[in-house]
Protein backbone atom coordinates (compact mmCIF):
# COMPACT_ATOMS: atom_id res chain seq x y z
CA UNK A 1 0.00 0.00 0.00
CA UNK A 2 1.58 3.27 -0.69
CA UNK A 3 1.80 5.90 1.82
CA UNK A 4 2.47 9.76 1.13
CA UNK A 5 3.53 12.08 3.76
CA UNK A 6 -0.03 13.52 3.97
CA UNK A 7 -0.91 10.09 5.68
CA UNK A 8 2.38 9.37 7.67
CA UNK A 9 1.88 12.44 9.30
CA UNK A 10 -1.14 11.38 11.01
CA UNK A 11 0.66 8.82 12.94
CA UNK A 12 3.28 8.13 14.85
CA UNK A 13 5.13 4.51 15.16
CA UNK A 14 6.76 3.93 18.31
CA UNK A 15 9.25 0.77 19.79
CA UNK A 16 7.04 -1.58 21.65
CA UNK A 17 8.55 -3.95 24.51
CA UNK A 18 9.42 -7.73 23.63
CA UNK A 19 6.73 -8.79 26.42
CA UNK A 20 3.79 -6.44 24.89
CA UNK A 21 2.84 -9.44 22.89
CA UNK A 22 2.98 -13.00 23.54
CA UNK A 23 4.13 -13.99 20.25
CA UNK A 24 6.61 -12.02 17.68
CA UNK A 25 4.67 -10.94 14.63
CA UNK A 26 6.37 -12.85 12.31
CA UNK A 27 6.03 -16.00 14.38
CA UNK A 28 2.10 -15.12 14.50
CA UNK A 29 0.32 -18.61 14.20
CA UNK A 30 -1.07 -19.54 11.06
CA UNK A 31 -4.87 -19.73 10.82
CA UNK A 32 -6.69 -22.09 12.89
CA UNK A 33 -7.04 -25.66 10.87
CA UNK A 34 -11.11 -26.97 10.60
CA UNK A 35 -12.02 -29.36 12.99
CA UNK A 36 -15.12 -31.86 11.93
CA UNK A 37 -16.59 -28.68 10.03
CA UNK A 38 -16.08 -26.51 13.30
CA UNK A 39 -13.40 -24.17 13.73
CA UNK A 40 -10.43 -24.80 16.84
CA UNK A 41 -10.75 -22.32 19.87
CA UNK A 42 -8.28 -19.63 20.43
CA UNK A 43 -5.98 -21.06 23.00
CA UNK A 44 -3.17 -17.96 23.06
CA UNK A 45 -4.67 -15.71 26.53
CA UNK A 46 -4.16 -12.60 24.97
CA UNK A 47 -5.94 -12.95 21.44
CA UNK A 48 -8.69 -14.93 23.78
CA UNK A 49 -8.78 -11.74 25.78
CA UNK A 50 -9.31 -8.91 23.20
CA UNK A 51 -11.19 -11.39 20.87
CA UNK A 52 -14.00 -11.39 24.01
CA UNK A 53 -13.56 -7.77 24.32
CA UNK A 54 -14.16 -7.52 20.54
CA UNK A 55 -17.16 -9.72 21.47
CA UNK A 56 -18.36 -7.07 24.06
CA UNK A 57 -17.79 -3.93 22.54
CA UNK A 58 -16.78 -3.58 19.16
CA UNK A 59 -19.19 -6.41 17.56
CA UNK A 60 -22.22 -4.79 19.22
CA UNK A 61 -21.53 -1.37 17.84
CA UNK A 62 -21.05 -2.66 14.50
CA UNK A 63 -24.15 -4.18 14.47
CA UNK A 64 -26.14 -1.08 15.92
CA UNK A 65 -28.51 -1.40 12.65
CA UNK A 66 -28.38 -5.41 11.72
CA UNK A 67 -30.67 -7.69 13.46
CA UNK A 68 -30.20 -11.52 13.18
CA UNK A 69 -27.70 -12.95 12.54
CA UNK A 70 -26.01 -9.44 13.97
CA UNK A 71 -22.69 -10.68 11.63
CA UNK A 72 -20.17 -8.79 13.64
CA UNK A 73 -21.01 -9.78 16.54
CA UNK A 74 -21.92 -13.56 15.59
CA UNK A 75 -20.47 -14.47 12.11
CA UNK A 76 -16.89 -12.19 12.35
CA UNK A 77 -15.93 -14.37 15.56
CA UNK A 78 -16.53 -17.53 14.20
CA UNK A 79 -14.81 -16.30 10.97
CA UNK A 80 -11.63 -15.39 13.32
CA UNK A 81 -11.25 -19.14 14.30
CA UNK A 82 -9.91 -20.00 11.17
CA UNK A 83 -8.91 -16.79 9.40
CA UNK A 84 -5.35 -15.57 10.67
CA UNK A 85 -6.60 -11.46 8.76
CA UNK A 86 -10.07 -11.27 10.73
CA UNK A 87 -8.67 -12.57 14.26
CA UNK A 88 -6.09 -9.57 14.02
CA UNK A 89 -8.50 -6.95 12.82
CA UNK A 90 -10.79 -8.20 15.85
CA UNK A 91 -8.20 -8.18 18.65
CA UNK A 92 -6.21 -4.88 16.95
CA UNK A 93 -9.76 -2.78 16.81
CA UNK A 94 -10.55 -4.48 20.84
CA UNK A 95 -6.77 -3.51 21.60
CA UNK A 96 -7.58 -0.08 20.50
CA UNK A 97 -10.41 0.41 22.35
CA UNK A 98 -8.95 -0.83 25.33
CA UNK A 99 -5.78 1.05 25.68
CA UNK A 100 -8.08 4.35 24.86
CA UNK A 101 -10.38 3.40 27.86
CA UNK A 102 -7.40 2.44 29.84
CA UNK A 103 -6.31 5.82 29.98
CA UNK A 104 -3.77 4.95 27.51
CA UNK A 105 -1.52 2.84 29.80
CA UNK A 106 1.69 2.60 27.37
CA UNK A 107 1.80 -1.12 27.57
CA UNK A 108 -1.75 -1.72 26.61
CA UNK A 109 -0.94 0.62 23.59
CA UNK A 110 2.06 -0.92 22.58
CA UNK A 111 -0.01 -3.84 22.48
CA UNK A 112 -2.78 -2.57 20.21
CA UNK A 113 -0.01 -1.19 17.99
CA UNK A 114 1.44 -4.55 17.66
CA UNK A 115 -2.00 -6.45 16.64
CA UNK A 116 -2.58 -3.48 13.96
CA UNK A 117 0.34 -3.75 12.47
CA UNK A 118 0.22 -7.87 12.14
CA UNK A 119 -3.11 -6.96 10.78
CA UNK A 120 -2.55 -4.13 8.27
CA UNK A 121 0.36 -6.95 6.93
CA UNK A 122 -1.66 -9.44 6.47
CA UNK A 123 -4.28 -7.28 5.31
CA UNK A 124 -1.61 -5.82 2.55
CA UNK A 125 -0.72 -9.57 0.70
CA UNK A 126 -4.78 -10.63 1.08
CA UNK A 127 -5.89 -7.32 -0.92
CA UNK A 128 -3.18 -8.46 -3.53
CA UNK A 129 -4.22 -12.30 -3.81
CA UNK A 130 -7.72 -11.69 -2.53
CA UNK A 131 -11.16 -12.39 -4.73
CA UNK A 132 -14.45 -10.37 -3.78
CA UNK A 133 -13.68 -11.70 0.13
CA UNK A 134 -16.53 -10.25 2.18
CA UNK A 135 -14.18 -11.61 5.39
CA UNK A 136 -10.99 -8.65 4.26
CA UNK A 137 -13.98 -6.33 3.51
CA UNK A 138 -15.34 -6.77 7.20
CA UNK A 139 -11.40 -6.59 8.35
CA UNK A 140 -10.80 -3.38 6.10
CA UNK A 141 -13.93 -1.37 7.96
CA UNK A 142 -12.06 -3.35 11.86
CA UNK A 143 -8.74 -1.70 11.04
CA UNK A 144 -10.35 1.38 9.54
CA UNK A 145 -12.19 1.74 12.88
CA UNK A 146 -8.15 1.15 14.89
CA UNK A 147 -7.30 4.06 12.57
CA UNK A 148 -10.48 6.58 12.90
CA UNK A 149 -11.01 6.51 16.67
CA UNK A 150 -8.12 8.84 17.57
CA UNK A 151 -8.12 11.18 14.84
CA UNK A 152 -9.98 13.87 13.75
CA UNK A 153 -13.18 13.52 11.76
CA UNK A 154 -11.81 15.68 8.78
CA UNK A 155 -8.95 12.65 8.66
CA UNK A 156 -11.38 9.85 8.70
CA UNK A 157 -11.77 10.35 4.64
CA UNK A 158 -8.29 9.03 4.55
CA UNK A 159 -8.79 5.85 6.50
CA UNK A 160 -11.85 4.85 4.68
CA UNK A 161 -10.43 5.40 1.33
CA UNK A 162 -8.92 1.56 0.90
CA UNK A 163 -11.80 0.20 1.91
CA UNK A 164 -13.98 2.57 -0.41
CA UNK A 165 -11.75 1.37 -3.42
CA UNK A 166 -12.30 -2.19 -2.36
CA UNK A 167 -15.97 -2.42 -2.34
CA UNK A 168 -16.02 -0.82 -6.13
CA UNK A 169 -13.66 -3.31 -7.52
CA UNK A 170 -16.18 -6.02 -6.16
CA UNK A 171 -19.10 -4.55 -7.19
CA UNK A 172 -20.64 -4.73 -3.41
CA UNK A 173 -23.95 -2.41 -2.42
CA UNK A 174 -26.78 -2.31 0.07
CA UNK A 175 -28.72 -5.01 -1.30
CA UNK A 176 -26.00 -7.43 -1.39
CA UNK A 177 -26.36 -11.09 0.77
CA UNK A 178 -24.78 -11.74 4.08
CA UNK A 179 -21.32 -10.15 5.91
CA UNK A 180 -20.84 -8.11 2.77
CA UNK A 181 -24.53 -6.29 2.86
CA UNK A 182 -23.55 -5.67 6.76
CA UNK A 183 -20.20 -4.24 5.97
CA UNK A 184 -21.93 -2.11 3.55
CA UNK A 185 -24.40 -0.17 5.53
CA UNK A 186 -21.45 -0.22 8.22
CA UNK A 187 -19.34 1.84 5.38
CA UNK A 188 -21.91 3.89 4.27
CA UNK A 189 -22.39 4.98 8.33
CA UNK A 190 -18.97 5.41 8.91
CA UNK A 191 -18.45 7.50 5.72
CA UNK A 192 -21.51 10.11 6.43
CA UNK A 193 -19.78 10.39 10.07
CA UNK A 194 -16.58 11.35 8.05
CA UNK A 195 -17.67 14.11 5.88
CA UNK A 196 -20.73 15.51 8.52
CA UNK A 197 -18.22 18.13 9.49
CA UNK A 198 -16.27 19.47 6.75
CA UNK A 199 -19.35 19.39 4.58
CA UNK A 200 -17.08 17.66 1.85
CA UNK A 201 -19.89 14.89 -0.12
CA UNK A 202 -19.60 11.07 0.87
CA UNK A 203 -17.08 9.19 -1.05
CA UNK A 204 -19.87 6.80 -2.97
CA UNK A 205 -22.90 9.09 -3.23
CA UNK A 206 -26.25 7.22 -1.80
CA UNK A 207 -27.46 6.63 -4.75
CA UNK A 208 -24.36 4.40 -5.65
CA UNK A 209 -25.48 2.41 -2.36
CA UNK A 210 -28.32 0.44 -3.50
CA UNK A 211 -29.30 -0.62 -7.19
CA UNK A 212 -31.50 1.81 -9.09
CA UNK A 213 -30.50 4.82 -6.32
CA UNK A 214 -33.67 4.52 -4.73
CA UNK A 215 -34.30 2.40 -1.43
CA UNK A 216 -37.75 0.57 -1.88
CA UNK A 217 -40.42 1.46 1.07
CA UNK A 218 -42.12 -2.31 2.02
CA UNK A 219 -45.47 -2.10 2.94
CA UNK A 220 -44.69 -2.78 6.94
CA UNK A 221 -41.50 -1.73 8.03
CA UNK A 222 -39.52 -4.03 9.97
CA UNK A 223 -36.67 -2.23 12.31
CA UNK A 224 -34.06 -3.19 10.65
CA UNK A 225 -34.96 -1.66 7.21
CA UNK A 226 -36.56 1.28 8.87
CA UNK A 227 -33.03 2.26 10.31
CA UNK A 228 -30.97 1.67 7.45
CA UNK A 229 -33.18 3.79 5.54
CA UNK A 230 -32.68 6.67 8.00
CA UNK A 231 -28.87 6.34 7.19
CA UNK A 232 -29.92 6.63 3.89
CA UNK A 233 -31.71 9.47 4.05
CA UNK A 234 -29.15 11.37 6.34
CA UNK A 235 -26.86 10.49 3.74
CA UNK A 236 -29.14 11.90 0.87
CA UNK A 237 -29.79 15.32 3.03
CA UNK A 238 -25.69 15.49 3.69
CA UNK A 239 -25.19 14.66 -0.45
CA UNK A 240 -27.49 18.19 -0.79
CA UNK A 241 -25.75 19.73 1.48
CA UNK A 242 -22.67 19.25 0.25
CA UNK A 243 -23.38 19.83 -3.67
CA UNK A 244 -25.09 23.03 -2.81
CA UNK A 245 -23.99 25.18 -5.73
CA UNK A 246 -22.37 28.67 -4.62
CA UNK A 247 -24.25 30.58 -7.32
CA UNK A 248 -27.79 29.85 -8.49
CA UNK A 249 -29.74 31.22 -11.46
CA UNK A 250 -33.26 31.08 -11.17
CA UNK A 251 -33.77 28.13 -13.36
CA UNK A 252 -31.50 26.06 -10.66
CA UNK A 253 -32.94 27.71 -7.94
CA UNK A 254 -36.59 26.85 -8.76
CA UNK A 255 -34.91 22.79 -9.06
CA UNK A 256 -32.87 23.37 -5.62
CA UNK A 257 -36.53 24.74 -3.95
CA UNK A 258 -38.07 21.44 -5.76
CA UNK A 259 -35.62 18.98 -4.10
CA UNK A 260 -35.63 20.80 -0.68
CA UNK A 261 -39.42 20.24 -0.07
CA UNK A 262 -39.17 16.51 -1.87
CA UNK A 263 -36.86 15.68 1.43
CA UNK A 264 -38.30 17.64 3.75
CA UNK A 265 -41.48 15.29 2.55
CA UNK A 266 -39.44 11.98 2.90
CA UNK A 267 -38.00 12.70 6.31
CA UNK A 268 -41.69 14.02 7.94
CA UNK A 269 -43.01 10.63 6.04
CA UNK A 270 -40.28 7.97 7.29
CA UNK A 271 -40.88 9.89 10.85
CA UNK A 272 -44.27 8.80 10.99
CA UNK A 273 -43.88 5.47 9.52
CA UNK A 274 -41.11 4.38 12.67
CA UNK A 275 -42.45 1.04 13.81
CA UNK A 276 -43.99 0.92 17.29
CA UNK A 277 -41.06 -0.66 19.21
CA UNK A 278 -38.93 2.84 18.80
CA UNK A 279 -41.51 4.66 20.37
CA UNK A 280 -40.15 6.90 23.64
CA UNK A 281 -40.90 4.43 26.55
CA UNK A 282 -40.53 7.41 28.75
CA UNK A 283 -40.11 11.23 28.61
CA UNK A 284 -39.01 13.32 31.53
CA UNK A 285 -38.52 17.21 32.09
CA UNK A 286 -35.07 19.02 32.17
CA UNK A 287 -33.23 18.80 35.34
CA UNK A 288 -31.40 21.69 36.25
CA UNK A 289 -28.29 22.06 35.54
CA UNK A 290 -27.24 18.38 35.14
CA UNK A 291 -29.91 18.29 32.01
CA UNK A 292 -30.78 21.07 30.98
CA UNK A 293 -33.02 19.34 27.92
CA UNK A 294 -36.29 17.62 28.21
CA UNK A 295 -34.91 13.52 28.46
CA UNK A 296 -36.63 11.35 25.84
CA UNK A 297 -35.78 7.33 27.18
CA UNK A 298 -36.00 4.82 23.91
CA UNK A 299 -35.81 1.23 24.38
CA UNK A 300 -32.20 0.41 23.32
CA UNK A 301 -29.04 2.47 22.18
CA UNK A 302 -29.67 1.67 18.33
CA UNK A 303 -32.94 2.94 18.29
CA UNK A 304 -31.93 6.43 19.83
CA UNK A 305 -29.00 6.53 17.64
CA UNK A 306 -31.63 5.86 14.67
CA UNK A 307 -33.72 9.04 16.25
CA UNK A 308 -30.31 10.91 16.57
CA UNK A 309 -29.64 10.65 12.95
CA UNK A 310 -33.16 11.19 11.35
CA UNK A 311 -33.42 14.64 13.93
CA UNK A 312 -29.59 15.10 12.48
CA UNK A 313 -30.71 14.99 9.26
CA UNK A 314 -33.73 17.35 9.88
CA UNK A 315 -31.35 19.91 11.67
CA UNK A 316 -29.24 20.23 8.40
CA UNK A 317 -31.82 20.38 5.72
CA UNK A 318 -33.34 23.26 8.01
CA UNK A 319 -29.90 25.08 7.75
CA UNK A 320 -29.93 24.26 3.88
CA UNK A 321 -33.42 26.09 3.36
CA UNK A 322 -32.93 27.34 -0.35
CA UNK A 323 -31.83 30.83 -0.76
CA UNK A 324 -28.90 32.96 -3.20
CA UNK A 325 -25.28 33.10 -1.43
CA UNK A 326 -25.89 36.54 -0.41
CA UNK A 327 -29.16 36.26 1.21
CA UNK A 328 -28.07 32.51 3.42
CA UNK A 329 -26.84 34.75 5.96
CA UNK A 330 -30.27 36.78 6.07
CA UNK A 331 -32.26 33.24 5.87
CA UNK A 332 -30.53 31.66 8.46
CA UNK A 333 -31.00 34.80 10.98
CA UNK A 334 -35.01 34.36 10.65
CA UNK A 335 -37.19 33.71 13.46
CA UNK A 336 -38.54 29.96 11.88
CA UNK A 337 -34.91 28.76 10.50
CA UNK A 338 -33.70 29.48 13.88
CA UNK A 339 -36.45 28.11 16.04
CA UNK A 340 -36.43 25.11 14.35
CA UNK A 341 -32.73 24.49 14.60
CA UNK A 342 -32.68 25.06 17.96
CA UNK A 343 -35.19 22.34 18.51
CA UNK A 344 -33.74 19.80 16.32
CA UNK A 345 -30.57 20.72 18.15
CA UNK A 346 -31.51 19.79 21.44
CA UNK A 347 -33.09 17.15 20.49
CA UNK A 348 -29.59 14.92 19.49
CA UNK A 349 -27.09 16.52 22.34
CA UNK A 350 -30.47 15.43 24.72
CA UNK A 351 -30.84 11.87 23.00
CA UNK A 352 -27.03 11.43 23.69
CA UNK A 353 -27.29 12.19 28.06
CA UNK A 354 -31.09 10.46 28.56
CA UNK A 355 -29.78 7.61 26.42
CA UNK A 356 -26.23 6.92 27.86
CA UNK A 357 -25.61 3.55 25.49
CA UNK A 358 -22.05 3.09 24.53
CA UNK A 359 -23.55 1.78 21.27
CA UNK A 360 -25.12 4.69 20.36
CA UNK A 361 -22.74 6.85 21.94
CA UNK A 362 -19.89 5.77 19.61
CA UNK A 363 -22.30 6.90 16.72
CA UNK A 364 -22.76 10.10 18.34
CA UNK A 365 -19.93 12.29 18.09
CA UNK A 366 -20.15 13.94 14.98
CA UNK A 367 -23.66 14.47 15.29
CA UNK A 368 -23.24 16.03 18.94
CA UNK A 369 -20.73 18.08 17.13
CA UNK A 370 -23.10 19.48 14.46
CA UNK A 371 -25.93 19.74 17.07
CA UNK A 372 -24.15 21.43 19.48
CA UNK A 373 -22.38 24.19 17.06
CA UNK A 374 -25.98 25.32 16.77
CA UNK A 375 -26.96 25.74 20.95
CA UNK A 376 -27.15 29.13 21.90
CA UNK A 377 -28.53 28.63 25.86
CA UNK A 378 -25.04 27.92 28.00
CA UNK A 379 -26.32 25.14 30.20
CA UNK A 380 -26.63 23.54 26.78
CA UNK A 381 -23.64 24.15 25.68
CA UNK A 382 -21.96 22.84 28.91
CA UNK A 383 -24.00 19.55 28.93
CA UNK A 384 -22.89 19.34 25.24
CA UNK A 385 -19.28 19.53 26.18
CA UNK A 386 -19.87 17.45 29.08
CA UNK A 387 -21.28 14.29 27.20
CA UNK A 388 -18.75 14.46 24.76
CA UNK A 389 -16.06 13.94 27.38
CA UNK A 390 -17.83 11.36 28.72
CA UNK A 391 -18.59 9.51 25.37
CA UNK A 392 -14.42 10.14 24.80
CA UNK A 393 -14.04 8.01 28.92
CA UNK A 394 -16.41 5.68 28.25
CA UNK A 395 -15.88 4.40 24.71
CA UNK A 396 -12.20 5.81 23.68
CA UNK A 397 -13.47 8.01 21.00
CA UNK A 398 -11.60 10.82 20.36
CA UNK A 399 -13.72 13.98 21.33
CA UNK A 400 -11.55 16.40 21.52
CA UNK A 401 -11.02 18.31 18.68
CA UNK A 402 -14.73 18.06 18.65
CA UNK A 403 -14.90 19.91 21.83
CA UNK A 404 -12.00 22.53 20.27
CA UNK A 405 -14.79 22.92 17.23
CA UNK A 406 -17.47 24.10 19.62
CA UNK A 407 -15.44 26.43 21.36
CA UNK A 408 -14.32 27.82 18.40
CA UNK A 409 -17.74 28.45 16.89
CA UNK A 410 -19.63 29.94 19.97
CA UNK A 411 -16.34 32.27 20.51
CA UNK A 412 -17.11 33.22 17.17
CA UNK A 413 -21.11 33.92 16.96
CA UNK A 414 -21.08 37.14 19.13
CA UNK A 415 -22.27 40.40 18.57
CA UNK A 416 -22.57 43.47 20.15
CA UNK A 417 -26.01 45.74 20.31
CA UNK A 418 -25.43 49.09 21.99
CA UNK A 419 -27.47 49.32 25.11
CA UNK A 420 -26.78 53.16 25.79
CA UNK A 421 -24.44 55.68 24.67
CA UNK A 422 -20.84 54.50 25.87
CA UNK A 423 -21.75 50.96 26.16
CA UNK A 424 -23.02 47.37 24.54
CA UNK A 425 -23.94 44.21 25.73
CA UNK A 426 -22.32 41.26 23.84
CA UNK A 427 -25.14 38.55 22.68
CA UNK A 428 -25.15 35.16 20.85
CA UNK A 429 -25.71 35.54 16.68
CA UNK A 430 -27.49 32.62 16.87
CA UNK A 431 -27.72 33.36 12.58
CA UNK A 432 -23.93 33.45 12.39
CA UNK A 433 -23.72 30.19 14.28
CA UNK A 434 -25.87 28.17 11.71
CA UNK A 435 -24.09 30.09 8.79
CA UNK A 436 -20.79 28.79 10.17
CA UNK A 437 -22.38 25.17 10.38
CA UNK A 438 -23.94 25.19 7.17
CA UNK A 439 -20.24 26.20 5.91
CA UNK A 440 -18.75 23.20 7.11
CA UNK A 441 -15.65 22.64 9.90
CA UNK A 442 -13.16 23.46 6.78
CA UNK A 443 -14.87 26.58 5.24
CA UNK A 444 -15.90 28.47 8.70
CA UNK A 445 -13.01 29.87 10.73
CA UNK A 446 -10.98 28.51 13.12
Amino acid sequence: MDETQEVSDLYQVIEASDDAWSVPIDQHPSPRPALSGHASPITDSLDAFFLCRYVDFIGPRFDMFDDAPRYFSTVVPQLALKDELVLLACAAVAARQYSLANEQNQHDHEQALKYYNAAINVLSKRLQNSGPDPAVFASCLLVAHCEMVESRATDWGLHLKGTGDLLKIHGWHGASSGLAQASFWIYCRMIILASLCSGKPVALGPKEWIPEGVFPDPATWKLESWQKKVVFLLGTVHDFWSRTPCDIDEHAMQFHVTRWKELEAELVRHQGQAPTVCSPICILPPNGEQNPFRSVHYLNGPMSAAWQMLHTAFLILTICTPCSPASRLSVLSSPDVTCQAQIYARQIVANSLANRCSIAWANAVQLLTIAGQCLVVELERQACVRILQEIQQKTGWNTRASVDRLGAVWENSWRYESCGRYSAVRKVDVGKLLYYTWLGEERSPN
